[in-house]
Order: C-alpha cells, then structure tokens, then sequence
C-alpha cells in the first residue's frame, strides 16, 4: 500500500489503471494511504483515501475464451472474491460494474486470467479524501 504525504489529500483526483491480465493474481488497483504533516497549530495526521469505483472493462484481444476472476485483498490480507472464472468469448469484451463501492486504504483489487491470451483490463476510478470531523457546537 502505498503511502503519499502531501499537505492536502486529493479531492475528487480522477485516475485510470489499465493493465494487461496474465494468468496469476496481479493488482491493477492499490489504493492509498495520505499523511498530512504537522503545519503550524495542526498536527500530522493520516487520512485514508477511498477510491470510488466505476465499471472496470475487460478485453479479450485473443482468439480462444478466457475465463476472468476478480478479487480484493484487505489491509489484514483477507482474500474475497468478487468474481470467479467469468467467460469472455474472444475478440470480445466484458463490462463488470462494480456498484459504486468504495475501497478503503490499504485494501487491492486484483485480476487474473485462465486461458490467457491477451487479455487488457482498465479501471477508472476516482481518489476522494476521507477524513472524520468533530463537530464544534
């Protein structure tokens, strides 16, 4: 997990990871942690970045069916599939919509697939800055 510092945590920073899948488990999301210095009367403090999710679209650029499995791995590296050996005929493409979810820090999607043959996944998503605030009544 990669960890940024940075004196202001992104807001709304739009971003895109496109990978080609091979046959074994590899990240195509790793969301980030941001640690805010100590600046003047504030103290460092961590912030942890939610990366919202949109479609991720996968193609199948090869000539036999693959078969696509998707699966996120927490902080702790619990493992929870979210997709498992779904087809994708060749020469076509797949558009798994993902709801919207939201990925706390720490926390990797990752994609494999059976069957590879040239196989390209791409992701947008969007880094949004996720802090709590104490209410001064």
């Amino acid at each position: 997990m990669p960890t940024i510092t940075t004196p202001r945590p992104p807001l709304n920073l739009f971003e895109a990871s496109r990978i080609n899948v091979p046959s074994f488990w590899t990240t195509v999301l790793d969301v980030p942690s941001y640690v805010i210095p100590e600046s003047g009367p504030n103290p460092q403090r961590v912030m942890t970045a939610v990366a919202l999710l949109t479609s991720l679209v996968v193609a199948n650029n090869g000539s036999h069916t693959i078969q696509l499995s998707i699966r996120v791995v927490d902080s702790g590296g619990v493992e929870w599939l979210i997709l498992n050996q779904m087809d994708i005929p060749p020469n076509d493409f797949a558009l798994i919509e993902l709801g919207k979810q939201n990925l706390p820090s720490g926390e990797r999607m990752q994609l494999k697939c059976e069957n590879f043959q040239g196989a390209t996944a791409c992701l947008s998503y969007v880094l949004n800055q996720r802090e709590e605030y104490t209410v001064i009544t």
